[in-house]
């Protein structure tokens, strides 16, 4: 079963096949920003890649690697990002939370309520007892995001990250089980 998370203003469900042209078409507006950030979008250069994308994400699904979501707006079902939650095998009880909201969506909360409503996914479905996230010390909208969503800031990671040839800082947020509050 393909679950379906609903929230006020979103909803996160796997992403279909059928989604690649409107995921390459969220990657396209938001290249600039999301090439400072990931790895990955240098790569995202055309609806097949967002399907092979896609492909992998339901077949790490299936074998309980990770759990990849589209973010859908609710009013008009247009697809506004993607959030996950990554490394469910390899550190039991501990998860890592990612998401990047398209360029032209941004600052209107989807954010947040994306990373709410996973982290209820995760609290509620999952024997986690933790999710945690890394950042580039320079992405003020995503600490945002994470200090919204609940989660605490742990620590600076120096030089842990090789993007575009430089090294980069990565700022570690958690969120505990026991912190969480379902709302």
């Amino acid at each position: 079963m393909r679950p379906l998370l609903r929230g006020r203003r979103l909803l996160l469900k796997p992403l279909a096949e059928t989604d690649a042209p409107a995921l390459f078409a969220a990657v396209e507006v938001s290249r600039e920003v999301l090439r400072r950030r990931l790895r990955w979008a240098s790569g995202a250069v055309s609806a097949e890649r967002s399907r092979g994308f896609i492909r992998a994400a339901a077949e790490a699904r299936g074998r309980g690697e990770r759990e990849e979501f589209g973010v859908f707006e609710a009013r008009t079902g247009a697809l506004a990002g993607v959030v996950s939650l990554q490394g469910l095998l390899a550190v039991p009880g501990l998860a890592e939370l990612s998401l990047w909201i398209r360029a032209d969506r941004q600052g209107r909360g989807c954010g947040t309520e994306a990373a709410r409503l996973l982290a209820a996914h995760a609290f509620l479905s999952d024997d986690l007892q933790k999710l945690y996230a890394r950042l580039d010390p320079a992405n003020r909208a995503a600490r945002k995001v994470l200090q919204r969503a609940g989660f605490r800031y742990e620590g600076c990671l120096r030089h842990e990250k090789r993007l575009n040839g430089l090294w980069i800082d990565q700022e570690c947020w958690g969120l505990l089980r026991a912190e969480w509050r379902h709302k």
